[in-house]
């Protein structure tokens, strides 16, 4: 069969081109003429496509495209890579700018930043389905200065999700899914009412949540507002590179600074989460059910928590209760008090307002509050006063009392102390005999010139290890006293074992 050129593959294209145009051709001779006179006016750049097809026999010349085992072209995840990567990069650029301008300005402490997040009950191939949405404005200087939380009905869920999203309000937020979910049906409203939160002079604001949530809070976030969000730069940054930012600024003008080398301590520390019972921030619904750690404005709350207890006292700015931390903090101790974040993670929980971390390194519970370790402690020390014997009839001499219990309790202790120095040497004496019989018995067999089961004389048999005496090898180690295995012969007796489980030898 005679090779194709590049001239039969362009009749091949002109012929299907005319075809779709709805002309007809009885055969390849109608098509030459016609194809050869547009062929002729061609250059080289419009024919090197079929030239190309005339080398390779009409197969397409494009190497396939590598593929994952689910089928994704390893170029289109390299592509999603780079634009993730680009996009953090913006992110983390836009939160730098945004802290830098307010310390260029001498307004770090009035500075407006917004904390936001969402509660969801399944995703869908349209994206994750809103439960709850919960935003706080939050700054240095005022703590939590408004609180903005809606509970979100989306209407009946797609077919065959009920049993996802039941799973999921079963293992976070507990609200009652669809249909009989809570809250505002109408996404207008709800639009309207964060828009008019959060708008600035007609500018969306950065908003910031956690890092693992940044994705889904778009998607929520475009999914509620709808047309409202079209030509709006909205932005949801990673809350960690915030933290990690505004610590790094708060200790600029500090001469010891003990900040936190990266992110990622930042990142830590939020994830830590020690205010995540605190009482009193969640909303009614959480708060009545004892899950105040899984409703969204709680968590926003904690964010600013979290900062103010880290940030505030670099920057001498004293924490209101409520507004900086929990209502039950005490911060009367406020100091700037240095700690090791390189060390961070594997400290033990000593310090903590709430959980014992360190993290919470200036506040301590306000005295006899609700949760208040201290509280507790003083608890326990008046049960054991109460169990205490009273040697004071006033209660103004509490020194003397303290002075009596305690002489009164070292009376007590005497005997018991007595008596263990009595079986310490009662121990002792026993070891002393027992090593003084195993020597005895063991150099008696000394000069025994008897001959061994293999029969070598006793002369030429090895020393006892330690003690440079010759014994015979047709011994038994047998336990003489503590499981020290004092050696006897075949031919002796077995002593008796005695002495109130001592394992004493009696002749």
């Amino acid at each position: 069969m005679p090779k194709k050129n590049a001239f039969f593959y362009f009749m091949i294209d002109y012929k299907k081109k005319e075809e779709s145009k709805g002309r007809s051709f009885r055969s390849l001779a109608e098509v030459t003429p016609l194809a050869g006179a547009i062929w002729s006016n061609m250059n080289t750049n419009q024919r090197a496509p079929y030239v190309q097809q005339a080398k390779t026999g009409g197969k397409n010349s494009e190497v396939q495209e590598k593929l994952t085992n689910l089928g994704i072209p390893f170029s289109q995840i390299d592509a999603e890579k780079r634009e993730k990567e680009s996009k953090d990069a913006r992110l983390k650029t836009l939160t730098i700018e945004l802290v830098e301008k307010a310390v260029n300005n001498q307004a770090l402490d009035t500075q407006n930043f917004y904390f936001i997040s969402f509660a969801y009950f399944c995703l869908t191939a349209n994206g994750y389905v809103p439960a709850e949405l919960g935003v706080v404005r939050y700054s240095l200087g005022s703590g939590v200065k408004d609180k903005l939380h809606m509970h979100i009905n989306p209407g009946p869920l797609p077919l065959g999700m009920a049993f996802e999203a039941q799973n999921h309000a079963d293992e976070d937020h507990q609200l009652p899914i669809p249909p009989n979910a809570m809250g505002e049906t109408d996404y207008d409203k709800i639009a309207t009412a964060l828009l008019s939160f959060l708008l600035q002079d007609g500018k969306m604001p950065l908003l910031f949540t956690d890092r693992d949530d940044v994705g889904k809070v778009e998607n929520m976030l475009i999914d509620i507002l709808g047309v409202n969000a079209e030509g709006m730069r909205l932005y949801v940054c990673p809350i960690a590179e915030l933290f990690f930012q505004l610590k790094k600024r708060a200790q600029q003008n500090l001469l010891e600074q003990s900040g936190f080398p990266s992110v990622h301590i930042a990142q830590q520390i939020i994830t830590k989460d020690v205010y995540d019972y605190t009482k009193g921030i969640s909303c009614e619904y959480h708060d009545h059910r004892d899950n105040v750690k899984y409703c969204a404005l709680s968590r926003c709350i904690r964010w600013a928590y979290v900062i103010s207890d880290n940030c505030c006292g670099d920057m001498c700015i004293q924490m209101e209760p409520g507004k900086h931390l929990p209502l039950t903090a005490d911060t009367t101790h406020n100091t700037t008090s240095m700690f090791d974040t390189i060390s961070f993670l594997s400290q033990d929980d000593k310090c903590s307002f709430v959980s014992g971390s360190t993290v919470s390194r200036m506040t301590y519970p306000a005295m006899g509050g609700p949760g208040s370790s201290i509280s507790v402690k003083a608890e326990r020390q008046r049960a054991d006063d109460h169990q205490q014997p009273k040697f004071s009839a006033s209660s103004s001499s509490s020194s003397s009392a303290r002075s009596a219990s305690a002489s009164f309790s070292s009376m007590l202790q005497q005997p018991k102390q007595q008596k263990q120095q009595e079986m310490m040497d009662e121990t002792q004496s026993d070891i002393k005999t027992e090593v003084h019989e195993t020597i005895k018995r063991e150099t008696s067999h000394n000069h025994d010139t008897t001959t061994n089961s293999w029969g070598e004389p006793a002369s030429k048999q090895r020393s006892h290890a330690g003690r440079g005496l010759s014994v015979g090898l047709n011994i038994n180690l047998r336990g003489a006293g503590r499981g020290r295995g004092g050696f006897l012969r075949d031919t002796d007796e077995f002593p008796a074992l005695g002495g109130m489980g001592r394992g004493r030898l009696f002749k």
